[in-house]
Protein backbone atom coordinates (compact mmCIF):
# COMPACT_ATOMS: atom_id res chain seq x y z
CA UNK A 1 0.00 0.00 0.00
CA UNK A 2 3.05 2.29 -0.08
CA UNK A 3 2.18 5.47 -1.91
CA UNK A 4 -1.44 4.42 -2.41
CA UNK A 5 -4.19 6.98 -1.91
CA UNK A 6 -7.82 6.32 -1.10
CA UNK A 7 -8.86 7.41 -4.60
CA UNK A 8 -6.63 4.78 -6.23
CA UNK A 9 -8.27 1.83 -4.44
CA UNK A 10 -11.27 -0.25 -5.45
CA UNK A 11 -14.06 0.84 -3.07
CA UNK A 12 -15.37 -2.72 -2.78
CA UNK A 13 -12.08 -4.32 -1.70
CA UNK A 14 -10.25 -1.33 -0.20
CA UNK A 15 -11.06 -2.04 3.46
CA UNK A 16 -9.86 -5.62 3.19
CA UNK A 17 -6.74 -4.61 1.26
CA UNK A 18 -5.72 -1.89 3.73
CA UNK A 19 -6.39 -4.17 6.72
CA UNK A 20 -4.37 -7.08 5.34
CA UNK A 21 -1.52 -4.76 4.37
CA UNK A 22 -1.40 -3.26 7.87
CA UNK A 23 -1.63 -6.69 9.48
CA UNK A 24 1.57 -7.80 7.77
CA UNK A 25 3.35 -4.47 7.85
CA UNK A 26 5.43 -4.53 11.01
CA UNK A 27 5.81 -5.40 14.65
CA UNK A 28 7.41 -8.34 16.42
CA UNK A 29 4.34 -10.66 16.27
CA UNK A 30 5.01 -11.56 19.88
CA UNK A 31 1.40 -12.43 20.67
CA UNK A 32 0.80 -15.09 17.97
CA UNK A 33 4.25 -16.44 18.77
CA UNK A 34 3.15 -16.88 22.39
CA UNK A 35 -0.01 -18.73 21.35
CA UNK A 36 1.92 -21.16 19.15
CA UNK A 37 4.67 -21.58 21.75
CA UNK A 38 2.20 -22.40 24.55
CA UNK A 39 0.44 -24.87 22.26
CA UNK A 40 3.79 -26.47 21.44
CA UNK A 41 4.86 -26.61 25.10
CA UNK A 42 1.67 -28.46 26.03
CA UNK A 43 1.82 -30.92 23.13
CA UNK A 44 5.33 -32.30 23.47
CA UNK A 45 7.56 -29.26 22.83
CA UNK A 46 8.79 -30.67 19.52
CA UNK A 47 8.94 -27.17 18.06
CA UNK A 48 12.14 -26.49 20.00
CA UNK A 49 13.94 -29.56 18.64
CA UNK A 50 16.31 -29.53 15.66
CA UNK A 51 13.42 -30.54 13.40
CA UNK A 52 11.15 -27.88 14.91
CA UNK A 53 10.45 -26.06 11.66
CA UNK A 54 9.19 -29.27 10.08
CA UNK A 55 7.02 -29.95 13.11
CA UNK A 56 5.61 -26.40 13.00
CA UNK A 57 4.66 -26.90 9.36
CA UNK A 58 2.49 -29.86 10.39
CA UNK A 59 0.13 -27.68 12.43
CA UNK A 60 -3.32 -27.25 10.92
CA UNK A 61 -4.40 -23.94 9.42
CA UNK A 62 -6.93 -23.71 12.26
CA UNK A 63 -4.09 -23.48 14.79
CA UNK A 64 -2.37 -20.72 12.84
CA UNK A 65 -5.60 -18.78 12.35
CA UNK A 66 -6.34 -18.86 16.06
CA UNK A 67 -2.84 -17.53 16.77
CA UNK A 68 -3.22 -14.86 14.11
CA UNK A 69 -6.48 -13.67 15.65
CA UNK A 70 -4.50 -12.30 18.59
CA UNK A 71 -2.43 -10.17 16.21
CA UNK A 72 -5.49 -8.80 14.41
CA UNK A 73 -6.92 -7.53 17.70
CA UNK A 74 -3.56 -5.99 18.56
CA UNK A 75 -3.28 -4.27 15.18
CA UNK A 76 -6.87 -3.02 15.45
CA UNK A 77 -6.05 -1.44 18.81
CA UNK A 78 -3.02 0.27 17.25
CA UNK A 79 -5.13 1.77 14.46
CA UNK A 80 -7.61 3.15 16.97
CA UNK A 81 -4.90 4.26 19.43
CA UNK A 82 -3.12 6.19 16.67
CA UNK A 83 -6.36 8.07 15.97
CA UNK A 84 -7.02 8.82 19.64
CA UNK A 85 -3.45 10.03 20.15
CA UNK A 86 -3.19 11.62 16.67
CA UNK A 87 0.15 9.91 16.10
CA UNK A 88 1.73 10.58 12.72
CA UNK A 89 3.78 7.45 12.09
CA UNK A 90 3.56 3.69 12.64
CA UNK A 91 6.08 1.10 11.42
CA UNK A 92 8.06 3.77 9.58
CA UNK A 93 5.05 4.89 7.54
CA UNK A 94 2.20 7.33 7.98
CA UNK A 95 -0.53 6.15 10.32
CA UNK A 96 -3.67 4.96 8.57
CA UNK A 97 -5.78 7.93 9.62
CA UNK A 98 -3.12 10.31 8.31
CA UNK A 99 -2.90 8.45 5.01
CA UNK A 100 -6.55 7.55 4.37
CA UNK A 101 -8.56 9.72 6.77
CA UNK A 102 -10.03 9.14 10.22
CA UNK A 103 -13.29 7.56 9.04
CA UNK A 104 -11.53 4.98 6.87
CA UNK A 105 -9.01 4.18 9.62
CA UNK A 106 -11.78 3.62 12.19
CA UNK A 107 -13.50 1.28 9.75
CA UNK A 108 -10.28 -0.64 9.05
CA UNK A 109 -9.76 -1.09 12.79
CA UNK A 110 -13.33 -2.37 13.12
CA UNK A 111 -12.72 -4.74 10.20
CA UNK A 112 -9.64 -6.15 11.94
CA UNK A 113 -11.69 -6.78 15.08
CA UNK A 114 -14.29 -8.65 13.06
CA UNK A 115 -11.55 -10.58 11.27
CA UNK A 116 -10.05 -11.60 14.61
CA UNK A 117 -13.31 -13.14 15.80
CA UNK A 118 -13.96 -14.73 12.41
CA UNK A 119 -10.53 -16.41 12.30
CA UNK A 120 -11.57 -18.35 15.41
CA UNK A 121 -15.31 -18.81 14.88
CA UNK A 122 -14.90 -20.34 11.41
CA UNK A 123 -12.89 -23.26 12.85
CA UNK A 124 -15.65 -24.84 14.98
CA UNK A 125 -15.74 -27.92 12.75
CA UNK A 126 -11.99 -28.49 13.17
CA UNK A 127 -11.39 -27.39 16.76
CA UNK A 128 -14.78 -28.27 18.18
CA UNK A 129 -17.63 -25.91 19.13
CA UNK A 130 -16.81 -25.97 22.86
CA UNK A 131 -13.17 -25.01 22.32
CA UNK A 132 -14.14 -22.24 19.91
CA UNK A 133 -16.77 -20.95 22.34
CA UNK A 134 -14.21 -20.86 25.16
CA UNK A 135 -11.68 -19.01 23.01
CA UNK A 136 -14.22 -16.45 21.77
CA UNK A 137 -15.31 -15.84 25.36
CA UNK A 138 -11.70 -15.23 26.39
CA UNK A 139 -11.12 -12.87 23.46
CA UNK A 140 -14.30 -10.91 24.20
CA UNK A 141 -13.38 -10.49 27.88
CA UNK A 142 -9.87 -9.38 26.93
CA UNK A 143 -11.30 -6.92 24.42
CA UNK A 144 -13.58 -5.39 27.06
CA UNK A 145 -10.75 -4.99 29.58
CA UNK A 146 -8.49 -3.39 27.00
CA UNK A 147 -11.25 -0.88 26.14
CA UNK A 148 -11.73 -0.12 29.85
CA UNK A 149 -8.00 0.56 30.21
CA UNK A 150 -7.88 2.73 27.11
CA UNK A 151 -10.97 4.58 28.31
CA UNK A 152 -9.35 5.28 31.67
CA UNK A 153 -6.29 6.65 29.88
CA UNK A 154 -8.39 8.91 27.64
CA UNK A 155 -10.49 10.26 30.52
CA UNK A 156 -7.34 11.06 32.49
CA UNK A 157 -5.67 12.67 29.46
CA UNK A 158 -8.63 15.00 28.91
CA UNK A 159 -9.24 15.81 32.58
CA UNK A 160 -8.13 19.05 34.20
CA UNK A 161 -6.80 17.31 37.29
CA UNK A 162 -3.54 15.59 36.31
CA UNK A 163 -2.98 13.95 39.68
CA UNK A 164 -2.25 10.25 39.34
CA UNK A 165 -1.04 7.70 41.88
CA UNK A 166 1.39 4.93 40.91
CA UNK A 167 -1.27 2.40 41.95
CA UNK A 168 -3.81 3.89 39.52
CA UNK A 169 -1.24 3.98 36.71
CA UNK A 170 -0.49 0.30 37.27
CA UNK A 171 -4.22 -0.52 37.25
CA UNK A 172 -4.48 1.10 33.81
CA UNK A 173 -1.49 -0.94 32.63
CA UNK A 174 -3.04 -4.14 33.94
CA UNK A 175 -6.17 -3.40 31.90
CA UNK A 176 -4.45 -2.20 28.74
CA UNK A 177 -1.52 -4.57 28.35
CA UNK A 178 -2.03 -7.75 30.37
CA UNK A 179 -5.20 -8.99 28.56
CA UNK A 180 -3.38 -9.51 25.26
CA UNK A 181 -0.74 -11.72 26.89
CA UNK A 182 -3.42 -13.59 28.85
CA UNK A 183 -5.51 -14.21 25.73
CA UNK A 184 -2.47 -15.34 23.74
CA UNK A 185 -1.50 -17.86 26.42
CA UNK A 186 -5.08 -19.02 27.02
CA UNK A 187 -5.67 -19.71 23.32
CA UNK A 188 -2.48 -21.75 23.12
CA UNK A 189 -3.52 -23.82 26.14
CA UNK A 190 -7.08 -24.29 24.91
CA UNK A 191 -5.87 -25.36 21.47
CA UNK A 192 -3.71 -27.95 23.23
CA UNK A 193 -6.76 -29.52 24.82
CA UNK A 194 -7.70 -27.57 27.92
CA UNK A 195 -6.77 -24.99 30.53
CA UNK A 196 -7.71 -26.83 33.72
CA UNK A 197 -5.27 -25.95 36.48
CA UNK A 198 -3.58 -23.27 34.36
CA UNK A 199 -6.01 -20.34 34.17
CA UNK A 200 -5.01 -18.74 37.48
CA UNK A 201 -1.31 -19.07 36.66
CA UNK A 202 -1.86 -17.60 33.19
CA UNK A 203 -3.86 -14.67 34.59
CA UNK A 204 -1.33 -13.82 37.31
CA UNK A 205 1.70 -14.29 35.07
CA UNK A 206 0.19 -12.15 32.31
CA UNK A 207 -0.66 -9.36 34.73
CA UNK A 208 2.87 -9.14 36.10
CA UNK A 209 4.44 -9.49 32.65
CA UNK A 210 2.10 -6.92 31.11
CA UNK A 211 2.75 -4.31 33.79
CA UNK A 212 6.53 -4.77 33.54
CA UNK A 213 6.31 -4.58 29.74
CA UNK A 214 4.36 -1.31 29.85
CA UNK A 215 6.76 0.30 32.32
CA UNK A 216 9.62 -0.64 30.01
CA UNK A 217 7.71 1.04 27.17
CA UNK A 218 7.47 4.16 29.32
CA UNK A 219 11.22 4.15 29.81
CA UNK A 220 11.85 3.56 26.10
CA UNK A 221 9.62 6.53 25.30
CA UNK A 222 12.40 8.71 26.67
CA UNK A 223 14.82 7.30 24.11
CA UNK A 224 12.70 8.27 21.10
CA UNK A 225 12.17 6.01 18.10
CA UNK A 226 13.56 6.77 14.64
CA UNK A 227 11.53 3.98 13.00
CA UNK A 228 8.21 5.45 14.08
CA UNK A 229 9.64 8.99 14.16
CA UNK A 230 8.59 9.46 17.75
CA UNK A 231 9.77 12.36 19.88
CA UNK A 232 11.54 11.34 23.08
CA UNK A 233 9.26 12.03 26.02
CA UNK A 234 6.22 12.04 23.75
CA UNK A 235 3.96 10.38 26.32
CA UNK A 236 4.24 13.13 28.91
CA UNK A 237 4.12 15.93 26.33
CA UNK A 238 0.89 14.46 24.91
CA UNK A 239 -0.63 14.14 28.36
CA UNK A 240 -0.74 10.35 28.59
CA UNK A 241 -0.95 8.84 32.09
CA UNK A 242 2.24 6.94 32.89
CA UNK A 243 3.74 5.50 36.02
CA UNK A 244 6.71 7.84 35.48
CA UNK A 245 4.40 10.83 35.83
CA UNK A 246 2.79 9.31 38.91
CA UNK A 247 6.16 8.59 40.53
CA UNK A 248 7.24 12.18 39.89
CA UNK A 249 4.12 13.58 41.55
CA UNK A 250 4.71 11.46 44.65
CA UNK A 251 8.37 12.49 44.97
CA UNK A 252 8.63 16.16 43.97
CA UNK A 253 8.03 19.18 46.17
CA UNK A 254 4.67 20.92 45.81
CA UNK A 255 6.17 23.74 43.75
CA UNK A 256 7.92 21.30 41.41
CA UNK A 257 4.68 19.33 41.03
CA UNK A 258 2.89 22.51 39.96
CA UNK A 259 5.67 23.31 37.50
CA UNK A 260 5.50 19.81 36.04
CA UNK A 261 1.74 20.07 35.50
CA UNK A 262 2.10 23.48 33.85
CA UNK A 263 4.87 22.30 31.52
CA UNK A 264 2.59 19.84 29.74
CA UNK A 265 0.36 22.61 28.37
CA UNK A 266 2.88 25.47 28.18
CA UNK A 267 2.74 26.30 24.47
CA UNK A 268 5.02 29.30 25.03
CA UNK A 269 7.98 26.92 25.40
CA UNK A 270 9.40 24.81 22.60
CA UNK A 271 8.94 21.04 22.73
CA UNK A 272 12.68 20.65 23.27
CA UNK A 273 12.68 23.07 26.23
CA UNK A 274 9.70 21.36 27.81
CA UNK A 275 11.24 17.93 27.29
CA UNK A 276 14.55 18.99 28.87
CA UNK A 277 12.87 20.51 31.91
CA UNK A 278 10.52 17.54 32.44
CA UNK A 279 13.50 15.21 32.12
CA UNK A 280 15.38 17.27 34.70
CA UNK A 281 12.45 17.11 37.12
CA UNK A 282 12.14 13.36 36.58
CA UNK A 283 15.82 12.91 37.37
CA UNK A 284 15.53 15.04 40.50
CA UNK A 285 12.69 12.78 41.65
CA UNK A 286 14.62 9.61 40.83
CA UNK A 287 11.77 8.55 38.54
CA UNK A 288 13.79 6.48 36.08
CA UNK A 289 15.52 4.47 38.81
CA UNK A 290 12.22 3.86 40.62
CA UNK A 291 10.58 2.73 37.38
CA UNK A 292 13.39 0.26 36.71
CA UNK A 293 12.95 -1.08 40.24
CA UNK A 294 9.25 -1.61 39.48
CA UNK A 295 10.17 -3.53 36.31
CA UNK A 296 12.45 -5.76 38.38
CA UNK A 297 9.73 -6.28 40.99
CA UNK A 298 7.07 -7.33 38.46
CA UNK A 299 9.56 -9.43 36.54
CA UNK A 300 10.36 -11.28 39.77
CA UNK A 301 6.65 -11.78 40.45
CA UNK A 302 6.13 -13.22 36.97
CA UNK A 303 9.03 -15.62 37.50
CA UNK A 304 7.63 -16.67 40.89
CA UNK A 305 4.34 -17.58 39.22
CA UNK A 306 6.23 -19.54 36.56
CA UNK A 307 8.08 -21.43 39.31
CA UNK A 308 4.81 -23.15 40.27
CA UNK A 309 3.72 -24.15 36.77
CA UNK A 310 3.63 -27.65 35.33
CA UNK A 311 4.60 -29.15 32.93
CA UNK A 312 8.26 -28.27 32.82
CA UNK A 313 8.06 -27.31 29.12
CA UNK A 314 5.50 -24.59 29.86
CA UNK A 315 7.45 -23.34 32.85
CA UNK A 316 10.60 -22.97 30.75
CA UNK A 317 8.61 -21.16 28.08
CA UNK A 318 7.33 -18.69 30.67
CA UNK A 319 10.90 -17.99 31.80
CA UNK A 320 11.80 -17.47 28.15
CA UNK A 321 8.89 -15.06 27.70
CA UNK A 322 10.08 -12.98 30.65
CA UNK A 323 13.61 -12.83 29.25
CA UNK A 324 12.61 -11.99 25.67
CA UNK A 325 9.56 -9.78 26.15
CA UNK A 326 11.16 -7.71 28.89
CA UNK A 327 14.58 -7.74 27.21
CA UNK A 328 13.75 -8.00 23.48
CA UNK A 329 16.27 -9.95 21.36
CA UNK A 330 18.11 -8.23 18.53
CA UNK A 331 16.36 -10.41 15.95
CA UNK A 332 12.70 -9.56 15.51
CA UNK A 333 10.30 -12.38 16.27
CA UNK A 334 8.45 -11.37 13.10
CA UNK A 335 11.26 -12.84 11.01
CA UNK A 336 10.48 -16.23 12.51
CA UNK A 337 6.71 -16.21 12.78
CA UNK A 338 5.31 -14.13 9.92
CA UNK A 339 6.23 -16.42 6.99
CA UNK A 340 4.35 -19.23 8.72
CA UNK A 341 1.29 -17.09 9.34
CA UNK A 342 1.06 -16.10 5.70
CA UNK A 343 -1.24 -19.03 4.97
CA UNK A 344 -3.88 -17.65 7.29
CA UNK A 345 -4.96 -14.45 5.56
CA UNK A 346 -5.87 -15.36 2.01
CA UNK A 347 -8.59 -12.87 0.94
CA UNK A 348 -10.75 -15.65 -0.47
CA UNK A 349 -10.43 -17.68 2.73
CA UNK A 350 -11.07 -14.94 5.27
CA UNK A 351 -14.00 -13.21 3.63
CA UNK A 352 -17.27 -14.29 5.20
CA UNK A 353 -19.58 -15.69 2.54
Amino acid sequence: MNGASISSLDPITSTEAIAHDFLGKGGKYTRPFVTLAVYDALTGAKGTEASGARHLASYSDAIFRAALSIETFHKASLVHDDIEDDDYFRYGDETLHRKFGVSTAINVGDYLIGLGYRLVSREAAVLGPEAVSDMLDCLAKSHLRLAEGQGAELFWRDARDKRLTPADALKIYALKTAPAFEAAMYLGARLAGGTEGLETFIRQFSRHLGIAFQILNDLKDWEGDDHNKLLAGGDVLKGRPTVLWALALTSLSESSQEELEQLVNDSALSLESRFQRVCQLYREAGVFEKARQLVDRYQQRAEEVADEVEPDELRRLMYYMVDTILEPPAESISEVIMPTLGIAISPTVDRVS
